[in-house]
C-alpha cells in the first residue's frame, strides 16, 4: 500500500482506478485542538483564555495548533492571546499571498474589513473594475484562502483561517491601515443601514482602528448598554471594556473621569453577573469606580459604590467589614435621600444583620425598605430584588412565619420573571431552593435548583452555578441519592471557592454534612459540621441548626453529654436570635432524648412551650413532626 499527501490545491496527473481511494482531511475539531495543545504545552498548562484563542485562530489545521501553542510557550507567558503569528508560519502564509500577485491586494483589503466580508461591501471599498475583483477572488478560492458563499453580487466570503487573514492585514503599514478603516466605516455608515443597525460592533471597530476615538467610544457604549440591558452580559463586558481601553487615551479632564465613571458603575454590575460579587476584576472595577466617585465628588455614585463594596465582602465572607460598609452606605443614602439609593442601603443593612444573627433588625430595615423597593430602577437591577425578598423570605421562615417567607419568595420569582431577567430568575431560583431546604422539602427544592442551574449554565453565571447545583446535591442526598449528592455538594463548593466566594460557606458545609449523614457516613459528616462551625464564627443566622445537628451526630456515637451540650447552645442562640424556628427543631430533638432518658414531662414542657408560640405554617414539615411528637409524649 502507497500513502500520499498532499496540499488541497494538488490535482493528480494520473487517472482514479477502481482501486485508489481519495481522503479530504478535515479541520480539527474544538476538542481535537485542545487535546491537541495540552499534548504540545505537557506540563506547561496555559490557561483557558489561551487555550480559546489557538482554538479560534488556527481554524482546526494542526501545523497551526502546535506552531501557535509552542510560540505561546517560548514567549514565556501562559497568558498570551495567540495575537502574533510565529515567524516560520507568519513566512509561510507571506510567501502564499506573496505568490498570487495582485489578488494579495484585494486580500489584503478584505482583511481589514474583517474575517468574513460580502461582495457587496467589498466593491464599494474597492476601486477595481468589478471583473478584475471577480478574478482576484475567483483566484484567492482556488488558492483556498477564502471560501466562498453564493455568487456575486450576493456572495459572501470568509477567510480559511484567521492566521492567513492576520497575515495580509499585518503587512499593511499602520497608516494604511487607518486610512482603509476609515474608509470602510464611512461606507458603512453612509450607505449600508442595515449593517450598520444589525451589527454595530462591527463599524465600532472600524472607527477605532481608524484612530476616530470619540466616535468609536460612543459607539461602544451604547453596544455595551444595549447588550446589557437585552440581558448579554459577557458581550457588554467586552463592549465596556473596548471603552475603556479607549477612554485611555482621551487627555485628562472632569468629563473624561466621569465618563469613565459612567463606565465602570455598569462594567461593575455586568463583572458582578459574570465573574462573581468578590472576584478579582469586579473588586478592581469597583475600587476605581470608587475612587473617581471621591475624585468628581458625587455623592450618589458614592452610595452605589460603597454598595457594591459591601456586596464583595459580603461574597467574600468578611461579614464584619461589611457591616460597617453597609452602615456607611446607609449613612451616604440617608444624607442624599436618593430612593434608589436609599432601597440598595436598606437591602444592604438588612442582610448584614440577617448574616450576623440580629433576626429583629434585619425584619426592621426590610419593612422600611419596602417603600423604596418598588423603585423601577432598584427592582429592574440584576439580582436586587432575588437578593432583597429572597433574603427576607428566609428571616420570616426563621423568626417563625413560614406563610409571611413563602409569600416573599413568590414575590422575588414572580418579579424576576416580570423583568424577563435571566439573572434574576437563576438567582430567584436559587434562593427558592434555599427556602425549601430549610422547611424540609426537597423535591421543591430539587425543582428550584435545577431551573438555576439550567439558567446559569445557559447564560454562563458562575456564581450561582456554583451554588445552585450545591443546593442541588443536598436535595438528591435526601431523596435517596446521597452519593450523587455529596459529588455535586463537593463540585459546586469547589466552583464557588474559585470565584472567590465564601458568603454561607457554613451552610453549605452544613448541607455537606446532611448528605454525609444520608449516606451513613458520620465520621465523615461529624468533620464537616466541625469545619462548618467552626469556618465562619461571625455568620449566626445558621448556627443554632449547626449545634443541632452536630449534637444529632453526637447521639448517633454515643457521646450523650457532648451532645447535650450542643442542644443547650442551639437553643439558646436561638432563643437570644429570635429564631423561632431553629428554637422548634432543636427542642424536638431535645425532646426525643429526655424522653429516652425517661422524662417524658420534661421533653413536654419544652417542646410544648416553643410549639404554641407559632400563629402559622403548620403545613410545614417542622410543626407537623413537633404536633405528632407532643402528642405522643402526652400519652
Amino acid at each position: 500500500m502507497l500513502l500520499y499527501t498532499a496540499r488541497p490545491e494538488f490535482r493528480a496527473p494520473w487517472p482514479m482506478r477502481t482501486h485508489h481511494s481519495q481522503i479530504t482531511l478535515n479541520r480539527l475539531s474544538s476538542r481535537n485542538v485542545r487535546e491537541m495543545v495540552a499534548l504540545v504545552a505537557a506540563r506547561n498548562a496555559l490557561t483557558s483564555d489561551s487555550v480559546e484563542a489557538v482554538v479560534e485562530r488556527t481554524g482546526g489545521v494542526p501545523l497551526f495548533v502546535e506552531e501557535l501553542t509552542r510560540a505561546m510557550l517560548e514567549g514565556g507567558s501562559a497568558q498570551d492571546t495567540g495575537r502574533d503569528i510565529p515567524a516560520t508560519l507568519h513566512d509561510s502564509l507571506m510567501a502564499r499571498l506573496d505568490r498570487l500577485g495582485t489578488a494579495k491586494e484585494v486580500a489584503q483589503l478584505a482583511a481589514v474589513i474583517g474575517a468574513e466580508f460580502s461582495y457587496e461591501l467589498l466593491q464599494a471599498v474597492s476601486s477595481r473594475p468589478e471583473s478584475e475583483l471577480q478574478a482576484a477572488l475567483a483566484k484567492l478560492a482556488d488558492a483556498e484562502l477564502i471560501y466562498t458563499r453564493g455568487i456575486p453580487p450576493d456572495a459572501t466570503y470568509q477567510f480559511k483561517h484567521a492566521l492567513i487573514r492576520d497575515t495580509g492585514y499585518d503587512a499593511l503599514l499602520k497608516s494604511r491601515r487607518r486610512e482603509l478603516h476609515r474608509l470602510v466605516a464611512q461606507i458603512i455608515d453612509e450607505k449600508f443601514p442595515v449593517l450598520k443597525r444589525t451589527q454595530p460592533e462591527v463599524l465600532a471597530r472600524h472607527w477605532t482602528e481608524a484612530g476616530e476615538t470619540d466616535v468609536a467610544i460612543s459607539l461602544w457604549g451604547k453596544i455595551a448598554d444595549t447588550s446589557r440591558s437585552r440581558c448579554a452580559f459577557h458581550e457588554a463586558y467586552g463592549a465596556y471594556q473596548n471603552v475603556l481601553a479607549l477612554l485611555e487615551l482621551l487627555q485628562q479632564s472632569r468629563e473624561r473621569d466621569e465618563r469613565e465613571l459612567s463606565i465602570r458603575t455598569a462594567l461593575t454590575t455586568v463583572l458582578q453577573i459574570t465573574h462573581g460579587y468578590s472576584a478579582p476584576e469586579t473588586i478592581e472595577a469597583s475600587a476605581r469606580a470608587r475612587a473617581l466617585s471621591d475624585k468628581v465628588g458625587n455623592l450618589g455614585q458614592l452610595v452605589l459604590q460603597a454598595w457594591n463594596k459591601w456586596a464583595a465582602l459580603s461574597s467574600a465572607g468578611d461579614l464584619i467589614a461589611a457591616r460597617q460598609i453597609a452602615e456607611e452606605t446607609f449613612e451616604f443614602a440617608s444624607r442624599e435621600g436618593d430612593p434608589v439609593n436609599l432601597a440598595y442601603a436598606h437591602m444592604a443593612i438588612m442582610t448584614s444583620r440577617y448574616r450576623l444573627g440580629d433576626l429583629p433588625g434585619a425584619e426592621h430595615y426590610f419593612s422600611r425598605g419596602l417603600a423604596f423597593f418598588d423603585s423601577e430602577t432598584f427592582r429592574r437591577a440584576p439580582g436586587a430584588i432575588a437578593q432583597t425578598f429572597g433574603n427576607a423570605s428566609q428571616v420570616a421562615l426563621l423568626m417563625g412565619h413560614a406563610d409571611t417567607a413563602r409569600n416573599r419568595i413568590r414575590q422575588a420569582i414572580s418579579r424576576a420573571l416580570d423583568n424577563d431577567n435571566p439573572y434574576d430568575q437563576a438567582f430567584a431560583q436559587f434562593m427558592a431552593a434555599v427556602l425549601h431546604l430549610i422547611l424540609r422539602e426537597p423535591q421543591q427544592a430539587q425543582d428550584s435548583a435545577t431551573s438555576s442551574l439550567k439558567l446559569c449554565d445557559k447564560h454562563r453565571f458562575p456564581q450561582f452555578a456554583a451554588l445552585s447545583r450545591i443546593a442541588l446535591g443536598r436535595a438528591h442526598a435526601e431523596l435517596g441519592d446521597a452519593h450523587e449528592g455529596i459529588e455535586l455538594i463537593r463540585q459546586g463548593m469547589a466552583e464557588m471557592l474559585a470565584t472567590k466566594n465564601r458568603n454561607a460557606i457554613s451552610v453549605y458545609l452544613h448541607w455537606l454534612s446532611e448528605a454525609q449523614m444520608f449516606g451513613s457516613d458520620i465520621s465523615e459528616a461529624i468533620e464537616s459540621i466541625d469545619k462548618a462551625i467552626n469556618e465562619e464564627p461571625a455568620q449566626l443566622y445558621f448556627r443554632p441548626e449547626n449545634l443541632r445537628f452536630r449534637a444529632e451526630l453526637r447521639l448517633k456515637q454515643g457521646n450523650i453529654e457532648l451532645a447535650e451540650t450542643d442542644f443547650e447552645e442551639s437553643i439558646a442562640l436561638a432563643h437570644r436570635m429570635g429564631a423561632k424556628a431553629w428554637e422548634l427543631r432543636t427542642a424536638m430533638s431535645r425532646a426525643r432524648l429526655l424522653a429516652a432518658q425517661g422524662r417524658p414531662d420534661q421533653a413536654l414542657a419544652i417542646l410544648a412551650d416553643i410549639y404554641n408560640w407559632f400563629t402559622e405554617g403548620f403545613d410545614t414539615a417542622d410543626l407537623k413532626e413537633a404536633k405528632a411528637l407532643l402528642d405522643e409524649l402526652a400519652i
